[in-house]
């Protein structure tokens, strides 16, 4: 099903998306260590996992129909993307299979957050992660002002 064309169309989308990959991960000029962009994506992926869900959702579904419409005939409307996508989050049921390599890489990355994200998908949102620098400078605070309150008179502690 794939042909010269398509393969150079995989190409440049696996392309762009690694750029975009790049660009969205390494945030604030951080740089792009496997460390980094891994807990880069986990701030993403669990800051509100319900806009997560959403985003992947459409945003694959999206990406999907543009991969193999016009070269996979289970693909003939973005419905059918959605369709796909939605069940790469559970059990896979559908009868679509990706059949360009740029399909493929979309399914892989959806399959592979997608069924813990769905999980967590009516969680509350988390707080963003304090860094260290905060918790150190929160930590000196606190010291002083429980040296404070060692330093106070018995009497105006009751008070």
């Amino acid at each position: 099903m794939n042909t010269a064309g398509g393969s150079s169309v995989d190409a440049t989308a696996l392309g762009v998306m690694s750029r975009l990959a790049q660009t969205l991960l390494a945030q604030n000029g951080a740089e792009l260590s496997y460390s980094a962009v891994k807990g880069n994506v986990r701030e993403l992926l669990v800051r509100d996992p319900l806009d997560s869900l959403l985003v992947i959702t459409l945003g694959g579904s999206y990406l999907f129909y543009l991969a193999e419409k016009d070269r996979n005939e289970k693909v003939t409307s973005i419905w059918d993307a959605v369709v796909f996508i939605t069940t790469c989050f559970s059990v896979g049921y559908d009868d679509v299979f990706a059949r360009t390599s740029s399909g493929k890489a979309i399914a892989s990355f959806v399959m592979t957050v997608g069924p813990a994200l769905a999980a967590k998908a009516l969680d509350p949102p988390q707080a963003p992660a304090v860094p260290d620098e905060s918790l150190a400078v929160q930590k000196a605070i606190l010291a002083k002002l429980e040296a404070i309150l060692a330093a106070l008179p018995e009497s105006d502690k009751k008070g």
